[in-house]
């Protein structure tokens, strides 16, 4: 069997990727070193910080729940991944999804998630009016010429930041999340739901999701959006191929590297806010929780003959790294929701939708009109039909 059509342009990213790390002995852009001392510091306040920062959406949830109207204690969550160009899928999916009325329409989510390619499609869904949800997928319906440009052939110098710069990406992002949408995005979390965004900062080895709705209120204040900007562009920066991002004196990548779907599952049980929810109101019916998974990919590595040599090998297995990493992630959340059923606590509910394993790109290459087409007209049919969903763990 021949390699997927894909198979050509992924190698070569994974081995720009390699190149520009063997060869990053001289950067021209240079960081300050720091002590071992002061880099735990920060690496533990930054970690406080993120648990903190949990906990508040944790109890804005609960507090949703307990300030909600009627006898209905459900919280929806959106899980947005990652998939490059396959966020195609996923933009027309919602679409799709959003014009279905009456047993099966969109909720309004109480939290939306996103990694990667889910990031830049979760502030759309976030806000989730149809014209939100269709801009977002024109974006990918009609890809810029320069969404991703390489830096020609010596891409591979060391002054070089990364292998491909994203001109039109960076534009078409502050064209389409402007200050309005930002503006709403902002309003929408002083009702106490919920945006974030995963990200992996290379100086403390972790995730590190951001919260977006919080972000969106600074920018407001101060008049300086371009923090949203560069968080979301971090979310999908792949290492050494997109530009690393700089954030309050932190480096960020693609979120993917650490999660590819971000589910907020915790260790302790009474961090949980179906436990916080049962204590504080031990007399009303439980809270429902109903998590909502949209996989950006197929769930299965489409088949191919593997040729022995490096570049082969190690574009596969990147490949088959992060898919298999995201299946293995929402198996946890599966089990997350079996445990705390289990536990009485309240009812979880997990769903998930993702390529058909069946769909072969049209065209050769990534970020291809063609292809791009392809998916959303696949993702916007299943978006429509209510039987789309899969309630077993992959």
């Amino acid at each position: 069997m021949k390699s997927p059509t894909r198979w050509n342009s992924l190698r070569a990213l994974t081995i720009a990727s390699l190149c520009v790390t063997l060869s990053a002995l001289g950067c021209a852009r240079s960081r300050p070193p720091q002590t071992d001392a002061v880099l735990l510091a920060e690496g533990n306040a930054r970690i406080e910080q993120m648990k903190a920062d949990a906990q508040v959406t944790g109890r804005a949830l609960v507090m949703r729940m307990l300030n909600s109207e009627g006898d209905d204690r459900t919280v929806d969550l959106l899980i947005i991944s990652g998939g490059g160009d396959f966020g195609a899928f996923g933009a027309a999916f919602l679409r799709g999804w959003n014009e279905v009325e009456g047993d099966g329409a969109m909720p309004v989510f109480d939290a939306v998630t996103g990694v990667s390619a889910g990031a830049l499609i979760a502030p759309f869904a976030f806000l989730g009016a149809p014209e939100d949800l269709l801009a977002c997928e024109n974006l990918y319906r009609n890809p810029q010429p320069d969404l991703v440009r390489t830096r020609g052939p010596l891409f591979f110098m060391p002054d070089n930041e990364s292998f491909a710069e994203v001109p039109g990406l960076e534009r078409v992002m502050r064209t389409e999340i402007d200050v309005e949408r930002i503006r709403r995005i902002a309003e929408q979390g002083e009702l106490g739901r919920a945006l974030f965004v995963n990200t992996t900062d290379l100086d403390l080895g972790c995730l590190h999701p951001f919260e977006l709705t919080s972000a969106a209120k600074l920018a407001g204040e101060n008049g300086d959006y371009e923090r949203v900007y560069q968080i979301l562009l971090a979310s999908s920066g792949i290492p050494g191929v997109f530009p690393s991002r700089e954030i309050d004196g932190v480096l960020y990548v693609d979120g993917c590297i650490t999660a590819n779907i971000l589910h907020g599952g915790v260790t302790k049980r009474e961090q949980t806010p179906l436990y916080r929810f049962r204590q504080a109101m031990p007399d009303e019916p439980p809270m429902k929780m109903r998590y909502w998974v949209v996989l950006n990919n197929q769930q299965r590595s489409q088949p191919c003959v593997t040729q022995p040599t490096w570049p082969d090998v190690l574009a596969r297995s990147v490949d088959v790294s992060v898919r298999a990493s995201t299946i293995t992630s929402l198996r946890h959340l599966y089990a997350h929701a079996e445990v705390s059923n289990l536990l009485g606590d309240g009812e979880i509910e997990v769903r998930w939708i993702g390529i058909p394993n069946d769909w072969r790109a049209p065209v050769e290459g990534i970020f291809e009109k063609e292809t791009m087409n392809s998916l959303a007209d696949i993702g916007y049919q299943l978006g429509k039909s209510r039987a789309a969903w899969n309630t077993e763990a992959p």
